[in-house]
């Protein structure tokens, strides 16, 4: 049997578990809205200070050429620049669209908070703002993809009631150390 590359992880979630999240109240000064024109240069730049090194205005602006993704989409707000933000979407722009296969479903995509913004629960409200979006339009499931090493982003998602997919015989023992990681930072989901 040939040996499995490392993927990025799969985890879902449903439209009830959404539904009975409730919303996320942010620090004072901070805003969570739907992108306005404008947003992208601030947008890309944090993209790029979390490790999307390839994101510039131009390609925020081309991303957000869909319609749905645009009105989807949600950012954070803080001294008129944004320092976090999910993209929705139906499918990602690049070959891993299998969890966008299935119709109905809505995907959680490029999650990001700036370092200097990262524990006030931001990312956990536009990761809320995005799912209930796709909830309202009457999707099934919200889906997303990570990798192993983003145990802070993984522990939100864990705790808005995502799902790990075990899609590959490799996920159980990745699931298992990541859970194991997260139980040593005092973020015990089991």
């Amino acid at each position: 049997m040939p040996t499995l590359l490392p993927m990025q992880l799969t985890m879902v979630t449903d439209q009830n578990t959404v539904k009975s999240l409730p919303s996320i109240s942010l620090p004072p000064g901070y805003t969570i809205r739907a992108y306005r024109p404008g947003d992208e240069k601030t947008w890309a730049e944090t993209l790029q200070e979390c490790g999307f090194q390839s994101w510039n205005e131009t390609e925020v602006l081309a991303y957000l050429q869909d319609p749905e993704r645009r009105r989807g989409s949600r950012v954070v707000e803080h001294n008129n620049r944004i320092v976090a933000a999910t993209f929705a979407s139906r499918s990602r722009s690049d070959s891993s669209e299998a969890i966008a296969s299935r119709t109905n479903e809505g995907i959680l995509d490029f999650v990001v908070t700036h370092p200097d913004h990262r524990g006030r629960g931001l990312g956990k409200a536009t990761c809320t703002e995005v799912a209930k979006f796709f909830t309202d339009l009457g999707c099934k499931t919200i889906g997303l993809r990570t990798d192993d090493w983003r145990l802070p982003a993984i522990h939100v998602y864990l705790s808005l009631g995502f799902k790990p997919v075990m899609n590959r015989e490799d996920m159980p023992q990745r699931w298992t150390n990541i859970h194991q990681k997260l139980k040593e930072n005092s973020r015990d989901h089991s």
